[in-house]
């Protein structure tokens, strides 16, 4: 049995569906004939959350189209119950709509002058709340506190009903009902920002005179509470608010077999005959039933004569349709229900799993790259399937940074996540324009809030900078850059505002991805300024504004000339900081994993060095001499981890070390601890410098640390789970390719760092993916792009050749086709410009012969 779901570059929507594709393959491996056929059944889980609290019916179909059997799973409204007496209606207590907090007395600092209306500064996205306003404690953070208290009321109803969230922590975040002076009652949070119904049964107190008293007196994480919609009624309230189809688990899931299938009689036979007895099915076609009945149905396909040694495919699609998420999904912009999904993907069944096959086969059959690192290096991009991203009605892309931890599409930890950017263009494309260019940017200033809010990160700042000019070089043209430049430039020029003196170094208080702020000139948020200068300056230059582009370039020089003079200690740069003024959370003298992030990301751009080669390769054989170790046991012993993610005898890179100076105790956070993206970061960027044994060293570590037997190969954990950050993977593979592309400029480019006597990879671009392959031989390299979807258009192309290629010649054919070119070898470098601008098909073949020419 296989199952899938549609994975295919560039392909964002079919590769977002809601559908998972079951193939069972059955072979008659006798001597004889036999007789077979498979059963498949799915229980009805939609309004699975709700279902305990709200008046509802659940509904199954079975359905015979297009000569395929489907079991339609969804629910319905319910005829209202017949009540014996009408209740009273409900009296409302407090539900925090006005602008202040009215009879209630507040004490401290956490309740504010007012109300919230909604998620504050610097909290995760607050949901659940009733209306506009609601309490939070959140105000400055975690560490404020007080007291909230009503008027007395008297209790004449049988139930206390109120929406909680925040915290946890009985006795110091919660709510309170106090009687005679005691708490009879009490409630908490449970550590997450989404308010759901709480109820007190009161009768014993009927009658009787009661206050509310709201609290938070808890500093630590979750030092927070969140109350809204207090009221007294005769019934609890205990679901959402809302009718049943606006519920987000309201919606439908289907299964289908793509070819007809028996009676649901005869498929509740067989599943008995089978010992599937605990299995609760019904043989009706259409039935009703209670939402609280958990019922099955099941569907079986006609019975198949193999003969001997023949094998039969029974093709299932499991589908579903949940439209009510927050902010909705993408797939409800297509579809209406999971029956309608499920017909999408039968039609389209052939094209769906044959591209998916063809990117399967591209990248890991067809290439030459160990099997290991390509499972590696593509399993972070399962992050993507997973309750880390979303993907809105609206067409933004929004994520946290892992799952359900950290909101915002944070712009410090996605600066490391290159793999969406690359396979799925489109959706980085609408996270600028969308977040970073639009909700979450200050078009007087240029800052773009790291969180979609109004919050500064200098790291984040630098790589939206960077980010965009990575989504323009993914771009079919320049329209994308046309849209935008005038807010990239604004989000540049904040950057060089913190810089203050045009001198490339930012030497103000810088907050970053350690979620504390480094003080003084350092690297890490230096090269990401640099190579963000770097990258705005050819911006500038494609949009003809060469004035700007001249600033970029004269910051971006001095810059990097008084990194070296300031930073550089003789084997890596460090942080220039008065550690009397800024004692914690700094790494001064410290080795710096992250040291030379934007130097990595130049050489992703095509930007070149930021600082002259020499001091980046010595600082990153520094990085593996002082931060790589085989076991981080002994030295996690001395200095403990903040959270443990290597545990004694795995390896890893850790966050920073101080080889020449006493270990910073109060350092930079995080510093003890071994962050699979900062290790991916460091492994792409030693594989531009040709450290390959180093770089696989590390990503192997890696493959070790997240082997089955430990943990979930596809689940690498930082703050939650399947974290943004580990995204990096895709990093070091087009560093192992070389890979180098600008679509609108119709450029693309090679210069594989292993094995490049025979060497094979996939590649995408704007509009088309493929397998890129190049061999040599004594007096001749061979390249070649194979084409296997879209389409590439081309005006340049690079590749390196072997140094005793000092004169050549280049011939370029299109399935064998000659096209007209002319080439230039500099430094082993041979670029090659087409004479008309070239389009390469799907199924197309593109070859370049480069020959030795003797002198």
């Amino acid at each position: 049995m296989t199952c899938s779901s549609p994975f295919i570059p560039l392909n964002a929507k079919d590769s977002a569906l809601p559908a998972t594709l079951i193939t069972i393959i059955v072979e008659n491996a006798s001597n004889e004939p036999v007789t077979t056929g498979v059963v498949g059944w799915l229980e009805n889980a939609v309004l699975i959350d709700s279902a305990k609290s709200i008046h509802a019916l659940r509904r199954t179909r079975i359905l015979n189209e297009k000569e395929r059997t489907l079991i339609i799973h969804s629910a319905e409204k319910a005829p209202l119950p017949m009540e014996a007496a009408e209740p009273k209606a409900k009296i409302v207590l407090a539900d925090f709509e006005g602008p202040d907090y009215g009879k209630w007395q507040a004490a401290g600092e956490a309740f504010g002058k007012g109300p919230a209306k909604g998620t504050l500064t610097g909290q995760q996205q607050v949901s659940g709340f009733d209306g506009r306003g609601l309490v939070n404690t959140f105000l400055g953070g975690d560490g404020s506190g007080g007291t909230l208290t009503s008027p007395t009321f008297e209790i004449s109803r049988k139930f206390i009903n109120f929406l909680i969230g925040g915290g946890g922590h009985a006795g110091e975040t919660c709510i309170n009902l106090i009687i005679d002076g005691k708490i009879v009652r009490t409630a908490t949070g449970k550590n997450n920002e989404k308010l759901e119904w709480h109820f007190w049964n009161v009768q014993e107190f009927e009658g009787k005179a009661a206050k509310i008293e709201i609290v938070d007196n808890h500093s630590g994480g979750w030092g927070h509470i969140n109350i809204d919609e207090i009221e007294l009624s005769d019934e609890p309230h205990k679901g959402p608010i809302g009718p049943i189809e606006k519920l987000p688990d309201y919606g439908s899931m289907a299964l289908a077999h793509l070819e007809g299938a028996v009676s649901t009689q005869e498929a509740q036979a067989l599943l008995e005959t089978i010992g599937e007895r605990d299995v609760k099915l019904h043989a009706e076609e259409d039935i009703s039933y209670p939402v609280t009945n958990r019922r099955s149905a099941a569907i079986a396909s006609r019975n198949i004569e193999l003969k001997p040694f023949r094998r039969h495919a029974f093709n299932f699609v499991l589908t579903w349709f949940f439209p009510n998420h927050a902010h909705g999904h993408e797939y409800a912009n297509r579809f209406d229900s999971a029956g309608e999904v499920a017909h999408y993907v039968a039609d389209d069944w052939s094209r769906l799993t044959g591209d998916t096959a063809k990117w399967y086969k591209t990248f890991y059959v067809d290439s030459s790259l160990p099997g290991w690192l390509l499972f590696r290096l593509h399993s972070t991009v399962s992050n993507l399937a997973t309750g880390t991203c979303q993907w809105w009605q609206n067409g933004r892309f929004w994520a946290w940074e892992g799952v359900g931890c950290c909101a915002g599409t944070c712009t410090h930890v996605w600066n490391y996540a290159h793999a969406p950017a690359r396979l799925f263009p489109e959706l980085e494309r609408s996270a600028r324009e969308m977040q970073d260019f639009g909700q979450g940017f200050d078009a007087e200033s240029g800052l773009v809030g790291f969180r979609s809010n109004r919050a500064y990160a200098a790291d984040g700042q630098c790589g939206t900078v960077l980010k965009a000019y990575r989504e323009h070089q993914m771009s079919a043209d320049n329209s994308f850059l046309k849209r935008n430049w005038p807010r990239i430039k604004k989000a540049l020029e904040f950057s060089i505002d913190r810089d203050g003196n045009d001198d490339g170094l930012i030497e103000s208080s810088q907050h970053n991805t350690y979620d504390i702020n480094f003080e003084g000139p350092n690297t890490f948020v230096g090269s990401l300024y640099l190579a963000a200068l770097r990258a705005g300056e050819e911006m500038a230059k494609d949009m003809g504004d060469e004035q700007f582009a001249g600033r970029c370039r004269k910051i971006f020089e001095s810059g990097s000339k008084l990194s070296v003079e300031r930073l550089w200690d003789g084997e890596y740069f460090i942080q220039d900081v008065d550690l009397q003024k800024h004692p914690k959370f700094q790494y001064a003298k410290g080795c710096l994993s992250d040291q030379l992030f934007g130097q990595g990301w130049a050489h992703q751009l095509g930007l070149g060095y930021i600082y002259p080669p020499e001091y980046v390769k010595k600082a990153l054989q520094s990085v593996w001499k002082y931060n790589w170790t085989p076991n981080v046991g002994p030295y996690n012993e001395a200095h403990k981890p903040e959270r443990w993610f290597a545990r004694a005898g795995e390896p890893g890179l850790f966050t920073c070390t101080w080889p020449k100076s006493d270990h910073i105790e109060e350092g930079v956070r995080y510093r003890s601890e071994v962050w699979t993206g900062i290790e991916y970061q460091v492994a792409g960027h030693m594989v531009w410098e040709g450290m390959i044994n180093e770089a696989f060293a590390i990503c192997h570590g890696i493959q070790k640390r997240y082997s089955p037997a430990k943990h979930n190969p596809f689940n690498e954990v930082e703050c939650g789970d399947h974290y943004a950050r580990a995204m990096a993977s895709w990093g070091v593979y087009t560093a192992l390719a070389g890979y180098e592309y600008h679509g609108p400029k119709g450029h693309i480019g090679f210069a594989p760092k292993i094995t490049p006597d025979n060497f094979s990879a996939a590649f995408t671009a704007a509009e088309g993916w493929g397998l890129f392959s190049q061999k040599r031989e004594s007096k001749i390299q061979r390249n070649q792009i194979d084409l296997c979807w879209g389409k590439l258009n081309l005006k340049t192309l690079a590749f390196t050749v072997p140094e005793n290629f000092h004169k050549v010649r280049a011939v370029v054919t299109l399935d064998r086709e000659a096209i007209a070119s002319n080439y230039k070898l500099t430094n082993g470098r041979l670029e090659i410009t087409l004479t008309t601008k070239l389009t390469v098909s799907k199924d197309k073949t593109l070859r370049v012969a480069i020959h030795r020419q003797d002198r």
